[in-house]
């Protein structure tokens, strides 16, 4: 082991020893250790950049000898060029933090100022790439002779098999040295009549009563058109048509509405079959024969499928405290750092029943409450930070925050090509017990998540407040880009806990008066001490092409959270999926959100650009070049009264159709005393409306609002932006904008910052 600082004493110096020492006591901070692993290492090593050790597990194993022999030192351990293989999660616990704790002040926002070293650290050698992956080699393929009679014509002589590896048992990804490859899956199918959360009706062929029942899934989208699941069948009748599941679905698995966009007719398909086998790339596994199946796309120059891993685990490392989950607090580890490293090849964490699914569902069944669903997980965790890392090719989610997560920075990382979500932020379910706050996620590039799970988020704050959620990119996702959301809904079964999140509610916390679901701004103030989800700063990101694959998501969307939350001078832009409502979305009983700054560039919105359902301010967003008249209104106030919103300082250009500029949305199945909103319960003025050719568009709308003492001082006008299509949105001499007071915006602060 090579210290960073060493001191050399000899007689000629003694003298001098007294004040050495002194020296040492006061600068012991800047001293580090430093250990080293490589893939070339071996068993005898000491660590030192000469002997490096074979194995992160070994090096881990060398820092708690030291600190059991007293070393305090930060310890820095290197990783060196080469994949670095885990068989199983590192769990890095209370004996490797740092055992003395801080009293930093909490900051309105995000992780605050870094007062001390971490204690201990993982980083990739300087110029350098490691690779940390928990995928375990599959070798000794074979070219399928004599095929199956399943098997597909066209991949006749292209499918190769190999053994599983000994230490494996069924997992649901497989990699190459590419990246993730497809497991098979057949063509889909609609179906052909209402079932409920396990019964599915198929029609004639769809499926079969496979031999290896246990290792085929379907993957279903259950009625509702914002989630899908991935569900291992129980059993197949095929001659009446009817199969069971293992897991119950979120929804009914019926057929989806007919507004839900679904081009391809289908909303079940069928996973891990010889049968659907019909594409380079696309694999099988049968864990009865404990065979792998593989069409290989990028084969050895005989054909062979070469550099094949299998995933070892859904969870490659997990930093976690001592979690009390009765009482009010939990003990953090404290002060590990994870820098320049590569985290790859972990496995999607399979839904196995019912008994571990449902009601810890977080909304929607979105995410599964504090389960090992990403390859970097932080669970009970404080002053921890990831810099420089990339989370990529993975089955699940890139990085989790449970249950207790305060101080950690998530910075100038890339989180792509994930089966589920980016980065996720999970506190406590709802009651008193508020541990998941103040943290990071600044600089990072999230993007092609969700590949697997397609309603999976590029960022997720659940039951998660004060953070801090700036300067990302997050782009191409199935589903939202942003969700800040605590929403449950524990009485869809009433008198069961089946509802979802309805088990993550701590009900002995919560006072009786606020136990009934009621909604409204009153009732929602009553509840709000209990969602945690409150006063996050989400700024400066660049979101686009959201949406890409399920119905009714949103760019942005906050739902059923707490108060204070800020979507503030975001550039949401090129979001024109047919299946987004709008492109920031205030849902469900959410109120107390301040909407400010933001750009909303060439998008959608079939129901609106941004759409408010409760009680928030809408300020100083411009929604320019719509590529689509939104059905209610390019502002839209959905189903609950909105009294007292601030709507001021908007610019909206319409789409060359017109449209409205703004509506009132009822409630579609309203009953008697159910109140809606009303636009005279809004506090709106000064905003600024154009219309490419009609000079008269709002013309009957200003007339009507400014005789309920409305927008007296709004202004039909072009706002003269600079250069809308570079990114300028300024305004040039003689802009109506600038009259009313209107700030403009700069979309180049906005997203990743060098």
């Amino acid at each position: 082991m090579k210290i960073h600082q060493t001191l050399v004493l000899s007689r000629a110096i003694l003298p001098w020893l007294l004040i050495v020492t002194v020296t040492l006591v006061v600068h012991r901070e800047s001293f580090a250790t430093d250990i080293f692993v490589s893939v070339d290492g071996h068993a005898q090593a000491d660590g030192s950049i000469e002997s490096p050790y074979e194995s992160i597990p070994d090096a881990v194993t060398a820092v708690r000898a030291m600190r059991a022999a007293g070393n305090v030192d930060p310890v820095v351990i290197y990783l060196r060029e080469g994949r670095h293989q885990l068989d199983e999660t590192l769990v890095l616990g209370m004996q490797d933090g740092n055992p003395n704790t801080t009293t930093g002040r909490l900051e309105k926002h995000g992780a605050g100022q870094v007062t001390r070293p971490a204690y201990l650290t993982f980083a990739a050698y300087p110029g350098e790439q490691p690779v940390v992956s928990a995928g375990v080699p599959v070798t000794g393929w074979k070219r399928l002779e004599p095929p199956p009679s399943e098997l597909p014509g066209g991949a006749v002589g292209k499918v190769w098999v190999a053994d599983l590896p000994t230490e494996l048992g069924r997992f649901h990804c497989l990699f190459d040295a590419h990246g993730r490859l497809s497991r098979a899956r057949d063509a889909g199918f609609a179906v052909t009549k209402p079932g409920d959360q396990q019964t599915l009706h198929f029609p004639e062929d769809a499926l079969k009563s496979w031999e290896n029942m246990e290792d085929v899934e379907i993957q279903v989208r259950p009625f509702r058109p914002w989630v899908i699941n991935m569900l291992p069948l129980a059993s197949v009748d095929e001659a009446s048509g009817v199969a069971k599941t293992r897991v119950s679905a979120t929804y009914a698995m019926s057929a989806l509405p007919g507004w839900v966009h679904n081009p391809s007719g289908a909303n079940v398909w069928v996973e891990n079959v010889l049968e659907a086998l019909d594409e380079p790339g696309e694999w099988v596994v049968n864990t009865k024969t404990r065979k792998v199946y593989l069409w290989p796309s990028h084969p050895d120059s005989n054909g062979a499928p070469q550099g094949i891993l299998a995933p070892s685990t859904s969870e490659l490392i997990r930093v976690e405290g001592t979690i009390d989950y009765d009482a009010p607090m939990d003990t953090p580890v404290r002060g590990i750092a994870f820098s320049g490293l590569t985290l790859t090849h972990a496995d999607r964490l399979a839904w196995t029943s019912d008994e571990a699914r449902v009601g810890w569902g977080m909304q929607h069944d979105w995410d599964m409450f504090d389960k090992s669903t990403a390859t970097l997980r932080f669970r009970g965790a404080e002053e921890c930070s990831v810099t420089g890392c990339r989370f990529l090719d993975s089955g699940g989610s890139g990085l989790r925050m449970d249950l207790h997560a305060q101080h950690i920075r998530i910075e100038d990382c890339e989180f792509s090509h994930l089966g589920e979500a980016g980065i996720l932020l999970a506190g406590y379910g709802p009651g008193t017990k508020d541990v998941n706050h103040h943290n990071d996620i600044v600089n990072n590039h999230i993007h092609h998540f969700s590949e697997i799970t397609w309603h999976s988020p590029g960022v997720w704050a659940w039951q998660s407040g004060h953070n801090r959620i700036s300067h990302n990119d997050i782009h191409d996702s199935g589903y939202a880009a942003v969700l800040i959301t605590t929403r449950v809904n524990p009485y869809r079964n009433r008198g069961s806990l089946t509802g979802e999140g309805a088990r993550t509610i701590r009900r002995d916390e919560i006072a009786p008066e606020t136990k009934e679901a009621r909604t409204g701004y009153e009732a929602w103030q009553n509840r709000e001490k209990y969602l945690h989800s409150r006063h996050n700063l989400l700024e400066y990101n660049d979101i686009s092409h959201a949406v890409q694959l399920l119905s009714d998501g949103n760019g942005i969307y906050v739902s059923g959270a707490g108060t204070g939350n800020m979507v503030r001078y975001n550039f949401l832009h090129d979001n024109q999926a047919h299946s987004l409502p709008a492109a920031i979305r205030c849902d469900d009983d959410q109120h107390d959100t301040l909407i400010y700054g933001n750009v909303l560039y060439k998008n959608r919105g079939f129901s609106a650009g941004i759409a408010s359902k409760g009680v928030n301010d809408i300020i100083n967003n411009f929604i320019v070049a719509p590529v689509a008249v939104p059905k209610w209104g390019y502002l839209s106030f959905e189903w609950v009264p909105v009294t007292g919103s601030k709507v001021r300082h908007n610019i909206i250009i319409s789409h060359p159709e017109g449209g409205n500029a703004y509506a009132a949305r009822p409630k579609g199945n309203r009953k008697p005393g159910d109140r809606g909103p009303d636009l005279k319960q809004l506090d709106m003025d000064s905003n600024l409306y154009f219309h490419p050719t009609d000079s008269h568009w709002m013309d009957e709308k200003l007339r009507k609002m400014r005789e309920l003492g409305k927008e007296k001082s709004s202004l039909f006008g072009d706002p003269l932006f600079a250069d809308p299509a570079a990114g300028d949105f300024s305004f040039r001499t003689g802009s109506p904008a600038l009259k009313l007071g209107i700030e403009p915006l700069d979309v180049s602060k906005m997203g990743r910052q060098k």
